[in-house]
């Protein structure tokens, strides 16, 4: 399985206005960003070698490399924890 996840394309922008959260973008960006969030959503965890028993899938989203310069960084994780090593896995 590819670990690597969709890049994000189009316009996207998150920022921070009036103590709210707001993701805004053009079509194919709002489009991108749902299959991002698909991708880590379906994503076998268990199969990551790198991640250790406990920790959680997680992609960081950079201003200026990823969405609008204008954007603050983002971390998107799954809630649910890796269960095994992986090692005992075939």
């Amino acid at each position: 399985m590819s670990m690597r996840f969709p890049r994000l394309t189009g316009r996207i922008s998150i920022t921070e206005e009036e103590g709210k959260v707001v993701i805004a973008g053009d079509p194919e960006g709002l489009r991108s960003f749902g299959r991002l969030l698909t991708w880590l959503g379906d994503a076998d965890q268990e199969k990551w070698p790198y991640l250790p028993p406990g920790g959680h899938a997680h992609i960081h989203i950079y201003p200026k490399d990823d969405i609008s310069a204008d954007s603050r960084e983002v971390e998107l994780m799954r809630l649910d924890a890796k269960r095994s090593s992986g090692s005992d896995e075939q």
